[in-house]
C-alpha cells in the first residue's frame, strides 16, 4: 500500500511517500521543511501543500499524520501544542478534502513512534514499553499489553511534564516550561534546555575565570553542544551528563509505576545517545525498584531519524 506520511515536529515538517505492509516500510521519496516556533495553522497547511507537491506526481491510498502535542485521533483534531499555540485544529478533515477524501489517520507523534517500534522496530516481541522522544520537546508513547495506551483524556505518558528540577541555592534555576510550570523534564532536557544550560554554565565559568570575563556567551544548539562534548569541552560534557541524569530520573519513575520491559529513546537529541547513556543508566538504576523490575532495557530506537515517518505509516494500518 502506498502511503503519504506527514511527520510534523516542533521545528520541521517531513513529507514522504512510503510503501507499507504489516511488517515493513520503505521510504520511496521525502522532502523536508523548517517550521518556525510560532507557525500557525494556515502557514502549516501551505507548507504541507508545497512539500507534497515537491514529492512529484505521486499516488497514495491513505495519509498518516504525526503531530506534536495533544491529539484526538478519533475526531482527527490537533487539540493543543504548547510551543506554537495551535489549538482545536481539525487537520484530518482539512487534509482529507485536500487529497480527494482519502482516509486520514492522525496521532500524537510519540504515540505513533511507539506504535512503529512495535510494528517495525526493536519491540516487536515486547508488550509493555515506553518510547521517549527527546528533541525540541520531550514526549512519551506508552504501549501496554501490546497496544498504545492513550489514557482517559488521550494524553497518557506526557513524561516531558514530570517535575525533575527544584530551586536549590547556588544551582541553575529551574527553567519555565511551555506548560507554565518550572523544572519540567521538557524544559530542562530537551534541545532548548540543553542550550540554555550551556549558556548558564558558561556565564558561571566567566565569574570564576578572568580570561573568560570578556567573552561573548555562546548561543549553541543542542547538536552543537553534543559536538563540543565529543571534542572534550568540559562545560558541554557536564551539560550532557546532567541531561542524561534527568532523563534517567524520569524514566525510573515511569518504570516503577508501570513495571515495563523497556524504555526506548528517539528524537534529535537522542542521536547523541552514547553521550547520554552513562549518566542516564546510572540515574535510572539508582532510583529503580530492582526487585520488581529485574531486567528493564534502556535502548536507542531502532528506527533512527525515520521513526516519525514510520509512525505515520503505522497509523494507516489500523
Amino acid at each position: 500500500m502506498n502511503v503519504l506520511a506527514l511527520d510534523i515536529g516542533g521545528s520541521k515538517l517531513i513529507a514522504a511517500l512510503l510503501v507499507v505492509d504489516d511488517s515493513r516500510f520503505e521510504i520511496i521519496s521525502e522532502t523536508h521543511r523548517l517550521l518556525a516556533a510560532d507557525c500557525r495553522q494556515e502557514q502549516l497547511l501551505t507548507l504541507i501543500d508545497h512539500a507534497v507537491s515537491e514529492l512529484g506526481n505521486i499516488t497514495f491510498e491513505r495519509v498518516g499524520v504525526t503531530i506534536p502535542g495533544l491529539a484526538d485521533p478519533h475526531n482527527g483534531i490537533w487539540v493543543y501544542a504548547c510551543f506554537s499555540g495551535i489549538r482545536d485544529f481539525p487537520i484530518a478533515q482539512i487534509l482529507s478534502k485536500q487529497y480527494g477524501n482519502k482516509p486520514i489517520a492522525i496521532e500524537n507523534d510519540v504515540n505513533a513512534c511507539a506504535l512503529a517500534e512495535k510494528k517495525f522496530g526493536k519491540c516487536r516481541d515486547l508488550n509493555d514499553f515506553l518510547w521517549i522522544t527527546v528533541s525540541n520537546g520531550i514526549g512519551g508513547g506508552l504501549v501496554l499489553d501490546g497496544k498504545v495506551y492513550s489514557g482517559h483524556f488521550g494524553a497518557a505518558a506526557e513524561i516531558g511534564h514530570f517535575g525533575v528540577m527544584d530551586f536549590v541555592d547556588g544551582c541553575q534555576p529551574p527553567i519555565q516550561c511551555g506548560c507554565g510550570h518550572f523544572g519540567c523534564l521538557e524544559a530542562e532536557a530537551a534541545g532548548p534546555g540543553i542550550a540554555k544550560r550551556y549558556a548558564w554554565r558558561f556565564r558561571e565559568q566567566q565569574k570564576l575565570n578572568p580570561t573568560l570575563s570578556a567573552s561573548v556567551v555562546p548561543s549553541y544548539t543542542a547538536q552543537q553542544v553534543a559536538e563540543l562534548a565529543r571534542n572534550g569541552d568540559t562545560i558541554a560534557l557536564s551539560v550532557m551528563e546532567t541531561t542524561g541524569m534527568l532523563l534517567g530520573k524520569a524514566a525510573s519513575y515511569a518504570v516503577n509505576l508501570l513495571n515495563l520491559e523497556a524504555v526506548l529513546f528517539g528524537g534529535g537529541v537522542a542521536q547523541s545517545f552514547d553521550l547520554l547513556l552513562p549518566s542516564l543508566e546510572k540515574s535510572f538504576r539508582s532510583r529503580l525498584f530492582r526487585n520488581a523490575n529485574p531486567s528493564v532495557k534502556l535502548e536507542q530506537t531502532g528506527l533512527g531519524y525515520c521513526a516519525g515517518l514510520a509512525g505515520a505509516a503505522a497509523l494507516t494500518l489500523f
